[in-house]
């Protein structure tokens, strides 16, 4: 995934990268539910960031995050209830994706924003 050069983001965003390179699709509801724990983790983490240093953007981006969270959600209640076809294919091809155009266009501008306040 995408370095923005901010210590307080690019951390999470390479676990992420590394949940994701290393899915076990042998084990898909728990890599799922693993990589959802994590993805709640990293975006609490931006969250309290951007409140301690009161960012403007904190209710869009935090609607994104709500938004990226609830479409996992939806994939993963899929795959746990047997249709794990739509899920795999989500995590193959599409949540790479999605997050990576979550961090140049979101994250981006809040990166920016820690780094005016270093």
């Amino acid at each position: 995934m995408l370095s923005l050069n901010c210590p307080e983001l690019d951390v999470y965003h390479a676990e992420c990268d590394e949940l994701l390179s290393t899915f076990d699709y042998s084990h898909f509801t728990e890599s799922f539910s693993a990589l959802i724990h994590h993805t709640k983790e990293h975006f609490a983490n931006e969250e309290r960031i951007m409140k301690e240093l009161n960012f403007q953007g904190y209710f869009e981006h935090f609607e994104e995050h709500q938004k990226i969270l609830g479409e996992m959600s939806q994939f993963l209640a899929m795959a746990m209830q047997g249709n794990t076809l739509f899920a795999k294919n989500y995590i193959k091809n599409g949540v790479a994706d999605r997050l990576d155009l979550h961090i140049r266009n979101i994250d981006s501008q809040l990166a920016l924003f820690i780094k005016s306040k270093s």
